[in-house]
């Protein structure tokens, strides 16, 4: 694997105060997940043009860049908004919508899982992450998103009757074949989950996006809330030593959780951070910044 030689980007650096080192790369429009694929180059996904521009039906994309920081794309057709993207080694896979695709090195597009295979017809498809045993991925369905926003934003979450209108969401495990089971179900702890990750031992964590809860679950079992007050909660994810990353979309923030699980670090300010990628072998943190059309590297 080539090493990430980030002095060769043509990127901007800044040093947060008593922070760590921070560069950023300019990838395309409302980049939004990113991870590691063939040659170790990163692949990100573009959601493009959004809402009722007219190209926001045709312009999602995955856009490549290199050990050198040159971006490419290396997936333009047939995507409307992409999202979560991981890969399994043989192809990139990644959620938009109500499908799930497989891409592979020639750019291929394959359909994982449809509307039909699932257990309930899915509404808005958002994050995946690879099974730890490699037996396929777990993927969110938000559900009806629209609902969580009034006139002014988010709506109250204090407010029950406000609850009541705001639909629970899924997390769905897909298999190679297309199989498509419900990991976790419907929770009042878990309204439209956003970002996803499974940890070694089978433990699936949620961002409530709506709540702003992280939530955390075997499959089969109800979600508990292991960290909260991260409203529009998007990247979730630990490390090795037990740290745990939490992004904000609307706020741009990037959190760090220490093992216990108590007063978290901000590690920086972006100004929309979406769904990270953990780089454990070059202690990087990945996070796209969609508003700003980068891909923000963080030193751990």
């Amino acid at each position: 694997m080539r090493p990430l030689l980030l002095s060769l980007f043509a990127i901007s650096a800044t040093i947060l105060n008593a922070g760590p080192k921070v560069h950023t790369l300019d990838v395309g429009k409302n980049p939004e997940s990113v991870t590691r694929g063939w040659g170790g180059d990163l692949f990100v996904t573009i959601m493009g043009e959004r809402g009722d521009h007219p190209n926001a039906a045709i312009d999602g994309a995955i856009h490549r860049v290199d050990a050198d920081g040159n971006v490419s794309q290396f997936y333009l057709g047939g995507l409307q908004e992409p999202k979560g993207v991981v890969f399994n080694g043989e192809a990139l896979i990644t959620a938009d919508k109500t499908h799930v695709w497989r891409i592979d090195i020639a750019g291929n597009k394959s359909l994982l899982a449809g509307p039909a295979q699932f257990p309930q017809a899915p509404v808005y498809l958002n994050d995946v992450a690879l099974d730890p045993q490699n037996r396929g991925v777990y993927v969110t369905d938000m559900n009806n998103a629209g609902q969580m926003s009034g006139p002014n934003g988010f709506r109250d979450v204090d407010d029950p009757v406000t609850l009541n209108q705001v639909p629970a969401g899924r997390v769905y495990h897909i298999a190679w074949d297309g199989t498509v089971t419900l990991a976790i179900g419907d929770s009042a702890n878990m309204l439209h989950p956003n970002g996803t990750f499974v940890e070694p031992d089978g433990r699936v964590l949620a961002a409530s996006f709506f709540l702003g809860h992280i939530v955390a679950a075997y499959p089969g079992e109800q979600p508990k809330i292991i960290a909260s007050g991260h409203r529009s909660a998007d990247g979730v994810e630990t490390d090795d030593q037990g740290n745990l990353y939490v992004t904000e979309v609307f706020t741009g923030k990037i959190w760090q959780y220490p093992p216990n699980g108590r007063d978290p670090a901000l590690l920086h300010q972006a100004q929309s951070a979406a769904d990270h990628y953990l780089d454990r072998d070059r202690d990087l943190l990945i996070v796209p910044d969609s508003k700003a059309g980068q891909l923000v590297f963080i030193h751990l």
